[in-house]
């Protein structure tokens, strides 16, 4: 080993003023600031409303006689996602106004 490594380095990270003082005082700010962190959540918290339980969506009753296979997931996909079914809605009729213009 050299003797740059075995003489102890000063933290380049440490505050300006080194010891336990400066260390102390700087814990009790992060411990203040984090008690003031969670004084804002516990108050926000107070204003949601409780979580609701969420109950599986009941199920559509089944294609009745020979129905094409592509209409069930296209039935579960317009009924979760309405904006993206309502986009493609509109960017089907452009198409077809300009094919039969």
């Amino acid at each position: 080993m050299s003797d740059n490594e075995l003489i102890p380095q000063p933290d380049p990270v440490a505050p300006a003023l080194s010891g336990p003082a400066a260390e102390t005082s700087r814990l009790d700010r992060i411990e203040a600031r984090l008690a003031a962190l969670e004084d804002r959540l516990a108050g926000g918290g107070a204003a949601l409303p409780p979580p609701r339980d969420t109950d599986p969506a009941p199920t559509a009753p089944p294609l009745p006689g020979n129905g094409p296979a592509f209409l069930g997931p296209l039935n579960d996909f317009v009924r979760n996602n309405p904006v993206l079914t309502l986009i493609g809605v509109i960017i089907v009729l452009v198409v077809l106004s300009h094919l039969f213009d």
